[in-house]
């Protein structure tokens, strides 16, 4: 069976996310006015699933080598969303990012006082992604070059968990047709399985109805939607089995790992149920 190694420092993982920073992304999440902008809260999110990763990478003596990580914007330029903190590095270790945020922000997080009511706790909030939105989408450059990279990957860590890849878009490429660099990005592959690929789309109309994790293409309203099924891997039964605990929803079989018009909590739900380590020692 596929999609059963251990994750461990002798057979780390990868995670990789694609980040739509075209102009429309400035627009606030499902177009509803006083929802975040789509590029900040998308970045915020990010930044907590980094936290998360390096939180179960943790242990007594240190952040364990579990997972490298990677990050493209696409965007008016397509390159690395860390930008020049870790120089040319395509993909960082996690006890990396651990040592090394851009910044730390103070923020505010609300919590039960016990009694019913709401209380404001102030927190520190790490961040290594900021929000960018400008230029088109070049979605085709941005697989492209992620499958340069993790060509490397695979090579060399040939009996690895196989990496997986988060798409966060607003729109259709505009550089081509993306279904042909996916399939080269779902091609790669160590022993224990393919590269999966998730799409997490938003858009910025709050009436269309949001699809989570179809099993056809019948339910998408449109072309562009029904080409993001067919750029999307299917799910592992792992997160098959999270996604139905989060979501608390039943998933037909084939099921692919595509969110089409998602919401802030779908966004959140969505990057989890993808990070969520399967296996870990």
């Amino acid at each position: 069976m596929t999609y059963q190694a251990e994750i461990s420092r002798v057979n780390p993982t990868c995670f990789f996310f694609l980040i739509d920073q075209s102009s429309s992304m400035l627009d606030p999440i499902m177009g509803v006015p006083g929802n975040p902008r789509k590029a900040e809260f998308v970045a915020d999110a990010l930044n907590k699933v980094i936290q998360t990763l390096i939180v179960t990478a943790a242990k007594e003596e240190g952040v364990r080598r579990y997972y490298q990580i990677g990050a493209i914007g696409y965007g008016n330029l397509v390159g690395s969303a860390f930008g020049n903190l870790f120089g040319e590095q395509d993909l960082v270790w996690i006890d990396e990012l651990a040592e090394k945020p851009l910044r730390i922000e103070e923020r505010v997080k609300r919590e039960s006082d016990g009694a019913g009511g709401i209380i404001q706790v102030p927190t520190k909030f790490p961040i290594w992604i900021d929000p960018i939105a400008n230029g088109q989408t070049p979605m085709c450059a941005a697989l492209e070059k992620t499958k340069l990279i993790l060509e490397k990957w695979v090579k060399e860590h040939p009996m690895s968990y196989p990496p997986t890849i988060i798409n966060l878009t607003d729109g259709e490429a505009n550089d081509g047709d993306p279904r042909v660099p996916a399939q080269g990005l779902r091609n790669l592959a160590t022993t224990d399985g393919n590269a999966v690929l998730l799409t997490v789309h938003t858009s910025s109309n709050q009436f269309s109805q949001q699809v989570f994790f179809p099993a056809n293409d019948e339910i998408l309203p449109d072309a562009p939607s029904k080409v993001m099924y067919e750029l999307s891997s299917p799910l592992t039964e792992a997160m098959i089995r999270t996604a139905q605990d989060i979501l608390g929803i039943t998933l037909q079989p084939g099921a692919r790992g595509l969110v089409y018009n998602s919401g802030i909590e779908g966004i959140v739900s969505s990057l989890e149920i993808g990070t969520r380590p399967a296996n870990l020692r």
